[in-house]
């Protein structure tokens, strides 16, 4: 019986106030998947920064031995004429 009584002191909550709670509950769901899929594309971001970081030394690298291959050739190249 207290129970009974319990129940109707507590006010009933309002459709209107009901659906807001839901609404609310469904942003608060819906900003912590926002949330994980901006840390998930952060780290796909900085995977790919550290990828194109090293993709750019290795191109580095590869035209400084380019200059020097093209070098060694043009010296063979001037070494063969002088015979």
């Amino acid at each position: 019986m207290a129970e009974a009584k319990e129940r109707n002191l507590t006010p009933a909550i309002p459709s209107d106030m009901q659906s807001l709670m839901k609404r609310c509950d469904n942003l608060e769901k819906e900003v912590r998947s926002l949330k994980l899929n901006l840390a998930f594309m952060n780290r796909k971001d900085s995977e790919q920064t550290t990828q194109i970081e090293e993709l750019q030394k290795q191109n580095e690298d590869l035209v400084k031995e380019k200059e020097r291959l093209l070098g060694e050739i043009e010296r063979i190249i001037s070494e063969s004429g002088k015979f």
